[in-house]
C-alpha cells in the first residue's frame, strides 16, 4: 500500500471508531467500548506473535494503536485538568509499549500494555453503570456525568 492510500485507511478507521463510538447514548460507555476493543486488540495481537502470523499481528496493532491515538486526541485537557493529564501519559506510555512489542515481536509486552488498560477500563465501566443508573451519580466523589468531558472536545 501506498504512503497516501495509508494514511486515508487509516483515517477511514479512526472515523470508523468515532462513528462505533457515537452509536451509544451513554458517553461514557463510548469510552468503555473503546477501551475494550483496544485491549481485545491488543491480545490478538501478542496470539498473533506467538502464531507467528505477522500480517494479522500488524492489522490488530494497527487497530488497537488507532484506538489510542483516537483516545488521546479527544482529551480536553483543559476541562478534565489532571484527570486528562494522567490518561495522556498513560496513554503515551501504552502507545510506546505498542510501538516496542511491535518491532521486538514481544507478545508478553503486548499484553502488558493491554494489562494497563484494563483497570481504567473497568474505572470506566463502573462510571458508566452509575450514570445509567442515575445521572447523579457519585463515582469516587465526583459526578458521574462530568467524568466524560475528560475525552470529549
Amino acid at each position: 500500500m501506498l504512503p497516501g492510500q495509508q494514511m486515508r485507511a487509516q483515517q477511514g478507521r479512526l472515523a470508523a471508531y468515532s462513528q462505533v463510538a457515537n452509536l451509544e447514548t451513554n458517553p461514557i460507555q463510548r469510552i468503555v467500548m473503546l477501551y475494550d476493543g483496544a485491549i481485545k486488540f491488543l491480545r490478538m495481537a501478542a496470539a498473533d506473535i506467538e502464531a507467528n502470523d505477522r500480517v494479522a499481528k500488524a492489522e490488530h496493532t494497527s487497530r488497537a494503536m488507532n484506538i489510542i491515538v483516537y483516545l488521546q486526541g479527544a482529551l480536553d485537557m483543559e476541562q478534565g485538568q489532571e484527570a486528562a493529564r494522567v490518561l495522556d501519559n498513560l496513554y503515551t506510555h501504552v502507545a510506546a509499549m505498542i510501538l516496542k512489542a511491535n518491532l521486538a515481536l514481544d507478545a508478553r509486552l503486548m499484553r502488558r500494555a493491554a494489562d494497563l488498560l484494563a483497570p481504567v477500563c473497568e474505572a470506566w465501566t463502573i462510571a458508566a453503570q452509575s450514570a445509567s443508573s442515575s445521572p447523579a451519580a457519585s463515582v469516587g466523589g465526583h459526578r458521574a456525568a462530568p467524568a466524560a468531558g475528560v475525552l470529549t472536545k
